[in-house]
């Protein structure tokens, strides 16, 4: 990936301190265990995240919204507990 130019960043954002932000977060994932977005080469995860921008793969939100997401994966994360728990009841009277 070749560096951005000030006009592309100027379509992601306004702000190259929240281009700056979201790089380094998700770059962070990155290292921490998460899987690239999109298919690339690269190895860097800095390098793979401008990357995961660049191509609308990781977009900002805010934190209303991001509040939102986090809210549905715990309802969805609550109903797979109650799912699992169901069918090891459903189990232990088969046996």
């Amino acid at each position: 990936m070749n560096i951005m130019s000030f006009g592309e960043i100027a379509k992601i954002t306004d702000s190259r301190y929240e281009l700056a932000t979201l790089v380094s977060n998700r770059a962070r994932e990155i290292v921490d265990g998460d899987d690239a977005l999109i298919d690339t080469d690269l190895e860097n995860p800095v390098s793979i995240s401008m990357e995961e921008v660049y191509k609308g793969a990781v977009k900002f939100t805010t934190k209303e919204r991001f509040e939102e997401i986090q809210a549905e994966k715990e309802r969805r994360a609550e109903a797979l507990r109650r799912e699992l728990e169901q069918s090891e009841g459903e189990e232990e009277g088969d046996e």
